[in-house]
Parts: structure tokens; C-alpha cells; sequence
């Protein structure tokens, strides 16, 4: 897989016109693709799949070329999704969507990591962005939890059963209030995939250490842990959101402290494919555990500890 995008990546910089032509059939294939395999299952993998490829291939056109080059191969995408929409579902508002949604965020963190040079700096943007999400879901859409319940209800117009409306709420919560960080979670996870690929175009593993280097420092940890701690006090939908985001971005920090420390001590690969097999299986414990490794890092400076020592 990696040998397959790094050749895509080298085709896609290669002009403006490989570049429009790759991401644009790729957000195509997106929406013909998926619907002709039969399968729900199948077609949401390869929806995901071919969604996050055009999103590596954008981050790392801005990360490479600039703001300028990205908003030219995001305009030829748009409006190729736009006809296809139109000519199969004789409505243009996914490409419109797709584009507020999805590409806006990637074009903005993105742009974040080539001003600043700093992973810290684009994930504190991403939740800036992720904020600004929230206030604006909350403005334009104020019943959208409603209107999820609302979906769950027999088309028959007949009341859902008490116990059965109460977890209908509780799981449309849920589905809410997670609904940004994953957001979030994913777009930070493409930039640096798209990082890791213009590392790779380098002949250079420089990503690697930039990521076993990324701290936020005292300050934003602080803040972060007031933060969370007062979203689960108050309970506020947005603090909630924000505090999702926090522990997202301190496990960033986390597993960099894993990264580094197993690293320095040239620990086999396995070990670090158990790490991420526990994250996954394990996830409500091992990310916050990694979370808190990675606020405990602002201070204590984890991954010095054999200099200290020595």
C-alpha cells in the first residue's frame, strides 16, 4: 500500500493537469464506485478508502505547492462530483457538502502545517476549526438532534415504546457528540499521512522525528486539563466536543512519547504493532491512558529520561 501512493503521489506532483486529473477521478470513483458493488459493507470501505486517498494526495499538493495549486485541483474535483451528482441523483448539494465538510478542513490544517512548520500547531488549529464547527452547527442547525430522532421513528407516523425512545436519544447523543472529533481525528490522521508522503518523496525520514518530537507545552496542557475537566462538570455540548478533541491531540503527544521511547531502544516491530492493536481493541482505555502519558510529557519530558539518567 505505501509503495502504491507513494507511486500515485509522484504521478500527482508531477503538473497541475496529473494532479486535477488524479484527485478529480478518484472523487468521481467515489460516488460511482461504491453503489455498483452490491455490498453496504464494500461499498462504505471503498468510499472510505478512495475519500482519504484524494485527501493524502490534496494535503500533500499543499504541503508541497501551496494553498494556490490545492484550491485548483479541489475546484476541477468539485466539479467533477458536481456532474456526476446531478446526472445520478439530479442534485448538486453532495459536491457542496463534500466541500464544506470535508476538503475545507484539509485545505485549512494543511495550509496550518506549511505556515508553521509545527504538527502542535496544526493539531491546535484543527481544534480551533473544530470549535468554530460546533458554534456553527449549533447556529444553523439548532433541532439537528431532533431531526436524527426523527429518523429512527416507524414511517407509519406510530410513537416509538418509552425505553426504546430513550435509547434512540441516548445513542443520537452519542452519534452528536462524537460526530467533530472523529472529524477531527481524521483529517489530523490525513495531514500526516500527507506529511509522511512528502517525507518519503524527500528520500528523507524526517517525519519521524518531527512526530517523536511534538510537545504543546505547559501552558496548552494545562489549559487542556481545565478544559476537560470542566466539560465533565458543566456537560455542555461544546465543551464535551472540545475536550474530545483535547484527548485526541494529547494522544497525538502520547504516542509520540511510545514512538520515541521505543525507538531509542531499537525495540522489534511487533511490539509496535501490539501498541496500536491495544489502542484499537482497547480504545476507551488506551487512549486515555496515552493521552495522559502525553500531558504528564509536558513536564516530566518523558524522552529524556536516558539523558537524565546518563
Amino acid at each position: 500500500m505505501g509503495v502504491a501512493m507513494l507511486a500515485l503521489a509522484r504521478y500527482t506532483l508531477k503538473g497541475p493537469y496529473q494532479a486535477a486529473g488524479v484527485v478529480g477521478l478518484l472523487a468521481i470513483l467515489t460516488v460511482v464506485l461504491p453503489p455498483l458493488t452490491g455490498n453496504l459493507s464494500v461499498a462504505v470501505i471503498m468510499a472510505l478508502i478512495l475519500t482519504i486517498v484524494a485527501a493524502i494526495l490534496v494535503g500533500l499538493i499543499i504541503l508541497t505547492q501551496g494553498m494556490g495549486s490545492g484550491l485548483k485541483v479541489i475546484a476541477v474535483s468539485m466539479v467533477g462530483i458536481t456532474l456526476v451528482t446531478w446526472a445520478l441523483l439530479d442534485s448538486p448539494r453532495q459536491a457542496i457538502t463534500i466541500a464544506i465538510i470535508y476538503w475545507l478542513p484539509i485545505m485549512a490544517l494543511a495550509q496550518a502545517l506549511r505556515s508553521t512548520n509545527s504538527l502542535a500547531m496544526m493539531l491546535i488549529a484543527g481544534i480551533g476549526l473544530g470549535l468554530a464547527g460546533v458554534v456553527l452547527q449549533q447556529l444553523s442547525w439548532p433541532n439537528l438532534e431532533s431531526m436524527w430522532i426523527a429518523h429512527f421513528k416507524p414511517p407509519d407516523g406510530e410513537e416509538l415504546a418509552q425505553e426504546t425512545m430513550v435509547q434512540v436519544e441516548q445513542v443520537v447523543g452519542v452519534l452528536m457528540l462524537l460526530t467533530l472529533p472523529s472529524l477531527y481525528l481524521m483529517t489530523t490522521l490525513v495531514i500526516m499521512a500527507a506529511r509522511w508522503t512528502q517525507s518519503k518523496l524527500g528520500d528523507s525520514a524526517g517525519f519521524g522525528a518531527e512526530f517523536q518530537a511534538l510537545q504543546f507545552g505547559r501552558p496548552i496542557a494545562l489549559g487542556a486539563m481545565v478544559a476537560v475537566l470542566a466539560s465533565f462538570w458543566l456537560q455542555q455540548f461544546w465543551m464535551m466536543s472540545l475536550a474530545f478533541m483535547l484527548i485526541i491531540a494529547f494522544m497525538y503527544q502520547g504516542v509520540a512519547v511510545v514512538h520515541n521511547r521505543m525507538a531509542k531502544k531499537k525495540l522489534p516491530t511487533a511490539l509496535f504493532v501490539m501498541f496500536y492493536l491495544a489502542m484499537i481493541m482497547f480504545s476507551q482505555f488506551t487512549v486515555i491512558l496515552t493521552s495522559i502519558t502525553g500531558v504528564i510529557d509536558n513536564w516530566l519530558d518523558l524522552r529524556s529520561l536516558n539523558k537524565q539518567a546518563n
